[in-house]
């Protein structure tokens, strides 16, 4: 057999209505020269059907392995699947209830292997629904929209604390990148934020590139019981955890003036966490003529246009409203204001 290039790291739980379809799909890869480990998260005494299944398809095919040590929690269960990759190039990921295309490896492989800049290779996703399960929600269509129209690394930055920009179970990256972070707590962290945007973050923060291909390599199956409908980890509050330590390392230092755009609910996250570490917050831009001219935790609200006299370093556009965006990153273009979305998922 050929020695495998791609480890692909599936931790499964509560996913065997849709498991052996996933696994099909792995196993119908053009590009065979992979290797998976499938780790279950379940106790050995607990019923968990997808332990049977992913034994099955071990006894199968040895290029799948299928581990079941006890119920770890998914970042743990996805560093024990990563550390089982030995000398892999690449290490890529799927989830239990998704479906690969055909291509999949082959189109990822082949452009990692041409394009070296890259570290993180993100793709499309089609998101979808099993039959019974109703239409996909509205939220989960400006989603997917906001997410393919992001494909070069000047764009990932650009949108990185807008929203997590990368669809975890599409992702292939290197391996020796990944190592760059250290092995003293594994790739995924075990915290209070969601862990692939953690991990994410981590990885720009150290100078990894991302891109996304502009194709369709996954199919991405929403339902009412993936963990990011049920698990608070993937709240609001919880990523703007992981944003505001990334901002506070990354960004806020060095600043001697900002503004926050939007008073609304977006904006008093922002506005709460500046004030109360004493960040240089000149003022918060509104367009609500009841807002301007109040405050907000002492910092004066004014008409968006004033910031082309007070110049902030940089402005944190902090709206959720549909066009409101875009319409507030055009204004500061015009006036040269220096600023960054921060929300806004809708553009």
């Amino acid at each position: 057999m050929t020695e495998p290039r791609v480890h692909v790291a599936i931790p499964v739980r509560g996913v065997a209505p849709w498991l052996d379809q996933a696994l099909e799909s792995l196993v119908a890869q053009s590009y065979r020269a992979w290797q998976a480990c499938v780790v279950v998260d379940a106790d050995r005494n607990e019923h968990e059907p997808c332990f049977e299944i992913a034994e099955r398809w071990a006894l199968a095919d040895e290029r799948i392995e299928c581990i079941r040590v006890g119920r770890l929690g998914l970042p743990s269960a996805l560093n024990l699947a990563l550390s089982r990759a030995g000398d892999c190039e690449y290490l890529a990921r799927f989830d239990g209830d998704d479906i690969c295309e055909p291509e999949r490896f082959a189109c990822q492989i082949d452009f990692l292997d041409r394009c070296s800049a890259v570290d993180v290779l993100d793709s499309r996703a089609l998101s979808f629904r099993s039959p019974g399960d109703g239409e996909l929600p509205e939220g989960m269509k400006r989603y997917q929209h906001w997410h393919d129209s992001i494909e070069t690394h000047a764009d990932f930055e650009r949108e990185f604390l807008v929203e997590n920009p990368v669809c975890h179970p599409t992702v292939m990256m290197r391996a020796e990148t990944l190592g760059r972070l250290g092995r003293a707590q594994g790739p995924y962290r075990d915290l209070d934020v969601p862990e692939d945007y953690d991990l994410w973050l981590r990885l720009l923060q150290i100078g990894a590139r991302f891109h996304k291909l502009d194709r369709a390599l996954v199919r991405w199956r929403d339902h009412s019981g993936r963990s990011t409908r049920t698990s608070v980890i993937y709240e609001k509050a919880a990523f703007f955890r992981a944003k505001w330590a990334y901002f506070q390392a990354q960004i806020l230092p060095g600043l001697e003036s900002l503004a926050v755009c939007g008073a609304g609910r977006e904006g008093r996250r922002w506005i709460r966490a500046l004030t109360a570490l004493g960040a240089p917050l000149k003022a918060v831009s509104e367009i609500s003529p009841k807002a301007i001219g109040s405050t907000r935790h002492g910092v004066p609200v004014v008409e968006n246009r004033e910031l082309g006299v007070i110049r902030p370093q940089l402005a944190l556009i902090a709206v959720g409203t549909a066009g409101a965006r875009t319409m507030i990153e055009q204004e500061l273009a015009e006036m040269g204001v220096p600023h960054l979305a921060v929300a806004g998922i809708a553009g």
